[in-house]
Protein backbone atom coordinates (compact mmCIF):
# COMPACT_ATOMS: atom_id res chain seq x y z
CA UNK A 1 0.00 0.00 0.00
CA UNK A 2 3.02 2.52 0.82
CA UNK A 3 5.11 1.62 -2.02
CA UNK A 4 2.09 2.38 -4.42
CA UNK A 5 1.28 5.91 -2.88
CA UNK A 6 5.20 6.06 -3.59
CA UNK A 7 5.04 5.20 -6.60
CA UNK A 8 2.54 7.63 -7.49
CA UNK A 9 4.01 10.40 -6.38
CA UNK A 10 7.43 9.78 -7.59
CA UNK A 11 5.62 9.19 -11.04
CA UNK A 12 4.59 13.02 -11.32
CA UNK A 13 8.10 14.08 -10.67
CA UNK A 14 9.51 12.67 -13.82
CA UNK A 15 11.34 15.22 -16.22
CA UNK A 16 8.33 15.33 -18.36
CA UNK A 17 6.06 16.44 -16.03
CA UNK A 18 8.65 19.22 -14.28
CA UNK A 19 9.03 20.88 -17.40
CA UNK A 20 6.09 23.23 -15.97
CA UNK A 21 3.44 25.15 -17.99
CA UNK A 22 5.71 25.32 -20.93
CA UNK A 23 5.81 21.64 -21.52
CA UNK A 24 4.05 19.40 -24.15
CA UNK A 25 2.22 18.02 -21.81
CA UNK A 26 -0.74 20.56 -21.33
CA UNK A 27 -1.71 20.62 -25.09
CA UNK A 28 -4.23 23.45 -25.55
CA UNK A 29 -4.74 25.41 -22.24
CA UNK A 30 -1.03 26.31 -22.69
CA UNK A 31 -2.18 29.68 -23.77
CA UNK A 32 -4.03 29.91 -20.81
CA UNK A 33 -1.84 28.38 -18.25
CA UNK A 34 0.87 30.51 -19.61
CA UNK A 35 -1.15 33.61 -19.80
CA UNK A 36 -1.91 32.81 -15.69
CA UNK A 37 1.29 32.01 -15.03
CA UNK A 38 2.54 35.78 -16.54
CA UNK A 39 -0.23 37.42 -14.46
CA UNK A 40 1.09 35.60 -11.02
CA UNK A 41 4.58 36.78 -11.92
CA UNK A 42 3.52 40.34 -12.48
CA UNK A 43 1.37 39.79 -9.64
CA UNK A 44 4.99 38.87 -7.63
CA UNK A 45 7.03 41.55 -9.48
CA UNK A 46 4.32 43.81 -8.32
CA UNK A 47 4.39 42.76 -4.47
CA UNK A 48 8.39 42.56 -4.37
CA UNK A 49 8.59 46.14 -5.22
CA UNK A 50 5.50 47.20 -2.69
CA UNK A 51 7.06 45.22 0.30
CA UNK A 52 10.43 46.96 -0.67
CA UNK A 53 8.98 50.62 -0.98
CA UNK A 54 7.49 49.59 2.73
CA UNK A 55 10.89 48.53 3.82
CA UNK A 56 12.56 51.82 2.29
CA UNK A 57 9.56 53.93 3.61
CA UNK A 58 10.56 52.49 7.41
CA UNK A 59 14.17 53.45 7.13
CA UNK A 60 12.67 57.40 5.87
CA UNK A 61 10.23 56.95 8.94
CA UNK A 62 12.47 56.09 11.29
CA UNK A 63 15.22 58.29 10.16
CA UNK A 64 12.16 61.52 10.45
CA UNK A 65 11.96 60.19 13.97
CA UNK A 66 15.54 60.56 14.84
CA UNK A 67 14.97 64.25 12.94
CA UNK A 68 12.20 65.13 14.83
CA UNK A 69 13.30 63.83 17.99
CA UNK A 70 16.82 65.77 17.70
CA UNK A 71 15.16 68.96 16.77
CA UNK A 72 13.09 68.78 19.86
CA UNK A 73 15.90 68.10 22.12
CA UNK A 74 17.67 71.50 20.24
CA UNK A 75 14.39 73.48 20.90
CA UNK A 76 14.77 72.47 24.14
CA UNK A 77 18.55 73.59 24.48
CA UNK A 78 17.60 76.72 22.69
CA UNK A 79 14.48 77.36 25.28
CA UNK A 80 16.59 76.86 28.39
CA UNK A 81 19.75 79.16 27.42
CA UNK A 82 17.10 82.13 26.06
CA UNK A 83 15.91 82.24 29.32
CA UNK A 84 19.39 81.95 31.25
CA UNK A 85 20.09 84.96 28.34
CA UNK A 86 17.33 86.83 29.18
CA UNK A 87 17.70 86.73 32.95
CA UNK A 88 21.77 87.66 32.29
CA UNK A 89 20.42 90.99 30.52
CA UNK A 90 17.90 91.31 33.30
CA UNK A 91 20.83 91.81 35.30
CA UNK A 92 22.99 93.66 33.38
CA UNK A 93 20.25 96.39 32.52
CA UNK A 94 19.63 96.82 36.65
CA UNK A 95 23.90 96.43 37.00
CA UNK A 96 24.04 99.82 34.92
CA UNK A 97 20.63 100.97 36.36
CA UNK A 98 22.26 100.91 39.78
CA UNK A 99 25.81 102.71 38.16
CA UNK A 100 23.80 105.44 36.44
CA UNK A 101 21.80 106.05 39.62
CA UNK A 102 24.82 106.05 41.67
CA UNK A 103 26.75 108.31 38.75
CA UNK A 104 23.74 110.59 39.14
CA UNK A 105 23.79 110.96 42.91
CA UNK A 106 27.88 111.72 43.11
CA UNK A 107 27.50 114.07 40.05
CA UNK A 108 24.56 115.58 42.30
CA UNK A 109 26.61 115.40 45.05
CA UNK A 110 29.96 117.00 43.63
CA UNK A 111 27.65 119.93 42.90
CA UNK A 112 25.33 120.60 45.74
CA UNK A 113 28.18 120.22 48.54
CA UNK A 114 30.24 123.14 47.54
CA UNK A 115 27.19 125.04 46.94
CA UNK A 116 25.51 124.34 50.61
CA UNK A 117 29.13 125.19 51.72
CA UNK A 118 29.16 128.26 49.92
CA UNK A 119 26.24 129.61 51.03
CA UNK A 120 26.69 128.64 54.73
CA UNK A 121 29.83 130.54 55.30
Amino acid sequence: MFGSVVSSVITPLSPAYRRGPSGPRFGPRNDKIRHVQNQVDEVIDVMQENITKVIERGERLDDLQDKSESLSDNATAFSNRAKQLRRQMWWRGCKMKAVIALVTVILLLVIIIPIVLKYRS
